[in-house]
C-alpha cells in the first residue's frame, strides 16, 4: 500500500505541475510577460490559492523555464521527425523551416508564451536566450545542405560557388521565421490558429533554398 500511494502521490503532482504549466503559457499569451504573476496562472488554473503554485515553483523564474522546456518539446514533437525522415540535407533544412512556422501557426499560445518570455525576461539578471543553442542547430543543417549542393553542382559540371558563411544564413533564417511569427500576431493578435502563417513557412524556406 505505501508503494502505491506514494505512486499515486507522484502522478497527482506531475500532473499538478503540467496543469501549471499549461495556465502559465495561457496567461503569458493573454496577458504578456510583464503582466503575468504567480497568482494570475493560480487563477487561470482554477487553483484556490497561488500557494499551491509556489509548492511546485520557488517562483517566477523557475515557472518560466519549466514553460520554456515545455514549449520547446512541443515544437520538437512536430519538427524533429519531418528533419530525420526528409530524404536529403536540402529538404531537412527545408522541413525545418517548414515546420517550424507550421507548429507556430498550429500552437499560437505556445509561441507567444515564448516570444513574451524571451522578451520580457531581455536585459534581466536571467534573461532566456534560445539564438546561440537553437543556431547551433539550424548552422548544421545549412552547412549539410551547402555540401550536398555542391556536390551536386560538381557532378553537373557547373561553375562552384563560394559557401556562405552557415552561421550568418542559420541568423537570418531565424531572424525570418521569428519576423514570421510577430506579423503574424500583429496580424492576428491572440492564441488561435493563423492558417496564413504556415503557408509562409513554404515560401521562406524556397527562399533559402535557392540561396544554398
Amino acid at each position: 500500500m505505501p508503494a502505491r500511494t506514494e505512486g499515486a502521490r507522484t502522478f497527482t503532482e506531475r500532473a499538478r505541475r503540467e496543469q501549471i504549466v499549461r495556465a502559465a503559457v495561457e496567461t503569458l499569451a493573454g496577458l504578456g510577460y510583464a503582466d503575468t504573476s504567480l497568482g494570475k496562472i493560480a487563477k487561470t488554473a482554477g487553483l484556490s490559492s497561488v500557494g499551491m503554485v509556489s509548492y511546485y515553483f520557488t517562483g517566477k523564474a523557475e515557472l518560466m523555464a519549466e514553460v520554456v522546456s515545455t514549449v520547446l518539446a512541443t515544437a520538437e514533437e512536430l519538427v524533429a521527425p519531418r528533419v530525420a525522415t526528409a530524404a536529403t540535407a536540402v529538404e531537412q533544412f527545408r522541413a525545418y523551416v517548414e515546420g517550424n512556422l507550421e507548429w507556430a501557426a498550429t500552437h499560437r499560445s505556445d509561441a507567444v508564451a515564448l516570444v513574451e518570455i524571451v522578451m520580457g525576461t531581455r536585459g534581466t539578471s536571467a534573461p532566456v536566450d534560445l539564438e546561440p543553442a537553437v543556431g547551433e542547430v539550424v548552422a548544421g543543417l545549412v552547412a549539410r545542405a551547402q555540401a550536398e549542393r555542391a556536390a551536386a553542382r560538381e557532378a553537373a559540371g557547373e561553375p562552384a560557388l563560394d559557401p556562405l558563411d552557415p552561421a550568418v544564413v542559420a541568423g537570418a533564417v531565424r531572424g525570418a521565421v521569428n519576423g514570421a511569427v510577430g506579423r503574424s500576431l500583429r496580424r492576428r493578435p491572440g492564441p488561435g490558429p493563423d492558417p496564413e502563417l504556415a503557408g509562409e513557412g513554404a515560401t521562406l524556406a524556397e527562399l533559402f533554398v535557392r540561396g544554398l
